[in-house]
């Protein structure tokens, strides 16, 4: 009996920490699916180690810390340029968001997904796009889903 409610609680809290996690904007999605991913290695590197699996357990311990401290933003991603402090960071606004996704008025969430969607399935970078424009629709769709 201990062990279902046990279950229970444990089926209850991943329920809400993936609702929690959908409402998330991409970036924040992905700083806890890094934090969260390094956990888990450094725990399983740690158990296999302790097992005697030291030659398996060490280097999954390791890159798990490294994720972890990856997201947790200690040093930088590799490949990734370092915004340099006397760069000012510019918010997109509601209109350009609206102009960029090819909305208007007051549009809900099902609408701002369907026009996202659409769009980045002509600019993605898998199918031609460049990575600067999709990342931009990506901003405004996260623009206006945070009203």
């Amino acid at each position: 009996m201990p062990f279902l409610i046990l279950g229970f609680a444990v089926l209850i809290v991943l329920v809400l920490a993936a609702r929690g996690f959908s409402r998330m904007n991409t970036a924040e999605a992905a700083r806890w699916s890094r934090i969260l991913l390094g956990l888990a290695a450094a725990v399983l590197g740690g158990l296999l180690t302790l097992r005697g699996l030291a030659m398996i357990g060490a280097p999954l311990a390791t890159f798990g810390i490294g994720l972890m401290a990856i997201g947790a933003g200690f040093r930088s991603k590799p490949g990734r340029r370092s915004q340099n402090a006397d760069t000012p960071t510019r918010t997109m606004s509601r209109g350009e968001a609206l102009e960029l996704l090819g909305l208007s008025g007051d549009p809900d969430e099902r609408e701002i997904r369907t026009a996202y969607r659409t769009l980045m399935k002509k600019v993605h970078p898998d199918s031609g796009g460049t990575d600067g424009l999709s990342r931009r629709l990506t901003e405004a769709r996260d623009v206006l889903l945070r009203r």
